[in-house]
């Protein structure tokens, strides 16, 4: 269980939302070519800016109007694969409650003029602009990279390959921008009604997704309520959840993302298309939940995950999404997701109570040395397990010391802190120094695992 790595998410981020901004607001582009210059040969092949924005901008035109034809007329029409996975693509997004959606045109590779008559091959990079309806915070964007084509001086202009975008620098994380959606590999969607939650699921799912879907609303309503009780009223929390089922590791790593998954589910932290001036950093979530795992057995394992991964997306509209060597502290992150999944349940309960007990005893590779768990040690030496445990029991010392209020603040401030800052932020509303926590949060420890 977990939210996407921010070392990893904002790694992404910084590039996506650097380049983002730069094109909202009307500045040059570096990563754009110029346009053409017009000034060649009377037989010279040109693609000019503005006939590829026409392109685009049509093309979500015929979205939103629900025009199949109009939609998939920008496809090379001799390739019928790429036609009819498009015309799937169109279906399955009709399905989904958008509240807006259209293609915005960002980097461009290779030559859009030549003199000499022949034809022009490029790479066009294609923003899918969207937002689910009662669920993300502010319009998100999925990456495409569309091959453009165009044959002859009197040639159209058409789409001959569709893939997803890679991020603007190299990371270590997801090989493309929030690519594939559900819409883009899923020959069918089912949409189920959570609340104001959804569920989507592929069509052979169907009935696990009704299953689901009342104990994601559960979930939501578990957090939103705790909130409501303790959290800032004044903060960007959504009203509701976007949620994915899968199947096995290799489907959780290919949705919304490309990248080796390790979880059991993962809320996935989408930046907001045009976040300069605003507060708001991440538009969205995504949740993908992998149905294979042990959470999925029971009604009671799939109430903890939901809860977990939406206390995730619960808090990620409040993200700075400020670029940090390590990202934000693993402890505070999952701790309170897993607090927020286990509270009210003895401890003793966790299914992790045991493990944590070994390593109180010294049975595991590392010893409890009663300091919190860092980042860079976090999956180290088969300890993740024990480090959510030690990230959950920080969260419930702090809501029994101080109060649940209290709690929530704290986690506010580590969130919206910038930079590295998030721990010092955290303590800093607790009153507390780190090393006179750590102190106090062991004795806890040894207690509650005695």
């Amino acid at each position: 269980m977990g939210i996407v790595s921010l070392v990893v998410a904002v790694a992404v981020g910084a590039g996506v939302g650097l380049v983002l901004r730069v094109r909202i607001n009307g500045a040059q582009d570096p990563l754009r070519h110029q346009e053409a210059s017009g000034k060649s040969d009377p037989n010279a092949v040109i693609v000019t800016d503005q006939e590829i924005e026409k392109l685009v901008y049509e093309h979500g035109k015929a979205l939103s109007s629900g025009n199949a034809d109009a939609f998939t007329s920008i496809f090379d029409k001799g390739n019928a694969a790429l036609v009819r996975d498009q015309r799937k693509v169109f279906t399955n997004l009709r399905k989904v409650p958008l509240s807006e959606a259209s293609y915005k045109v960002m980097r461009r590779e290779g030559r859009a003029e030549d003199s000499f008559g022949r034809a022009l091959k490029f790479t066009q990079d294609v923003a899918f602009v969207h937002r689910f309806a009662g669920i993300d915070l502010r319009p998100v964007s999925e990456w495409y990279r569309w091959t453009l084509e165009k044959a002859s001086k009197d040639a159209p202009l058409v789409v001959t390959k569709v893939d997803g975008a890679p991020p603007p620098m190299v990371t270590e994380g997801s090989k493309s921008v929030y690519y594939p959606g559900p819409w883009d590999i899923w020959p069918d969607i089912t949409v189920v009604r959570a609340g104001a939650s959804i569920v989507l699921s592929r069509p052979q799912d169907a009935a696990m997704a009704r299953r689901v879907a009342p104990v994601v609303a559960s979930a939501a309503k578990k957090n939103l309520d705790f909130w409501k009780r303790n959290g800032d009223a004044t903060a960007p929390v959504p009203a509701g959840f976007a949620v994915a089922l899968v199947e096995g590791q290799n489907q959780l790593g290919n949705l919304f993302r490309k990248e080796k998954a390790h979880e059991a589910g993962v809320s996935i932290p989408m930046l907001a298309w045009a976040s300069l001036g605003d507060d708001v950093k991440v538009g969205g979530t995504r949740v993908v939940m992998d149905t294979t795992t042990s959470f999925f057995r029971s009604s009671e394992g799939i109430l903890e995950i939901s809860t977990h991964e939406l206390a995730h997306s619960l808090l990620a509209g409040l993200d700075s999404a400020d670029f940090s060597l390590f990202g934000k502290p693993n402890w505070v992150i999952e701790g309170f997701a897993e607090y927020s999944a286990n509270r009210g349940h003895p401890i003793n309960q966790n299914i992790r109570f045991q493990e944590g007990r070994a390593y109180l005893a010294g049975r595991l590779s590392t010893r409890f040395s009663g300091q919190l768990p860092d980042n860079p040690s976090w999956d180290s030496n088969g300890m993740t397990n024990v480090h959510y445990l030690m990230g959950h029991l920080a969260m419930r010392y702090i809501a029994q010391r101080y109060g649940e209020q209290k709690l929530t603040s704290a986690v506010i401030a580590a969130y919206r802190a910038k930079g590295d800052d998030s721990e010092a932020a955290l303590f800093k509303v607790l009153g507390v120094s780190k090393a006179d926590f750590e102190r106090q949060w062991a004795s806890y420890v040894r207690g509650q695992l005695a």
